[in-house]
């Protein structure tokens, strides 16, 4: 397209996970980001309705099939913005999740895909977890991680059964500190092309059981609690002891994909940084495990030699 002739790549940026890539350009002394990749029609899809309902998302400037030019948000990530603070910045979080809430609930009506965080799914975090990091990472015997069948059946069970109160909800599938930027002070979202339908649980245990960032027991719990007002200013006021078991269990969820996360790209995707994250994500998931109705999988992470609170 014409349009990408009068635009100058001046850097590739460094990817977190995602296959795409990403560069800066220049046009008229303005900066932009072009992504090329997978999933952009899916992306601008997500993108243009998350902009109709007020949402912080990067501007959408040209589009053709597998490339997209859009805002330049810059790179005050909360992860940046957490590591350079040295620790939690409570208000910076909570304008996260103010936005999350409204983007949970206030996207959700008229969403244009028909994707659902299901049985499927969760099945499919189960076995990438089993896969690349129990398997292939780790080392565990095939013969050992098929103990985990049951385990995985039951915690499906649990997660369908007490995440049903607060589903149907939008959900960002990936709502961690490196996809919050900062700017102008207010917290935007991105790589959302992800979305589906699902839980508001799984979204805040991405964010606030994230392997990225250490996030202690006290400031966690003070965080949920913030979360759960923002939810009364929509009208929702969820039952809190069913609440916290279906986050916990979307906690163990998470951890579990983000485990195999690192392990596939550390280890077949040429990004081996992402072992720096495996020691907390195993953390949270064996704290997770600790009184849990699992016992071949807390009896296998139990045996994993890294954990870092």
């Amino acid at each position: 397209m014409n349009e990408y002739r009068i635009y100058r790549i001046v850097q590739e940026i460094e990817t977190g996970g995602s296959d795409r890539k990403f560069y800066r350009l220049v046009k008229n002394g303005k900066t932009y980001i072009l992504i090329r990749g997978k999933h952009m029609p899916e992306y601008r899809t997500i993108q243009k309705h998350l902009a109709r309902c007020g949402i912080a998302v990067p501007r959408l400037y040209v589009s053709y099939r597998n490339m997209a030019i859009v805002e330049d948000l810059g790179d005050h990530t909360l992860f940046k913005l957490t590591a350079k603070k040295g620790g939690i910045d409570l208000d910076h979080y909570r304008r996260v999740l103010k936005e999350l809430v409204k983007l949970q609930v206030g996207c959700v009506r008229n969403l244009p895909l028909k994707r659902h965080y299901d049985a499927d799914h969760i099945r499919w975090e189960q076995d990438y977890f089993r896969e690349f990091f129990l398997g292939q990472f780790s080392r565990f015997k095939r013969r050992e991680l098929t103990l985990l069948d049951r385990d995985f059946q039951i915690l499906t069970r649990d997660v369908i059964f007490w995440t049903a109160p607060v589903a149907g909800y939008f959900m960002h599938r990936d709502f961690q500190s490196q996809n919050v930027i900062f700017k102008e002070n207010r917290p935007m979202f991105i790589d959302f092309q992800s979305a589906r339908i699902g839980p508001l649980t799984y979204d805040l245990a991405s964010l606030l059981k994230d392997a990225y960032v250490s996030i202690d027991g006290i400031v966690e719990k003070s965080l949920l609690n913030y979360y759960l007002d923002e939810l009364k200013y929509e009208g929702l006021c969820p039952e809190k002891k069913s609440f916290f078991k279906a986050y916990h269990l979307s906690g163990i969820q998470r951890n579990m994909q983000a485990l195999g996360a690192f392990a596939n790209l550390s280890l077949n995707k040429g990004k081996p940084r992402f072992r720096a994250y495996i020691p907390r994500a195993v953390f949270l998931l064996r704290s997770a495990l600790q009184f849990s109705p699992y016992p071949q999988l807390r009896r296998i992470v139990d045996k994993l030699p890294h954990a870092q609170g």
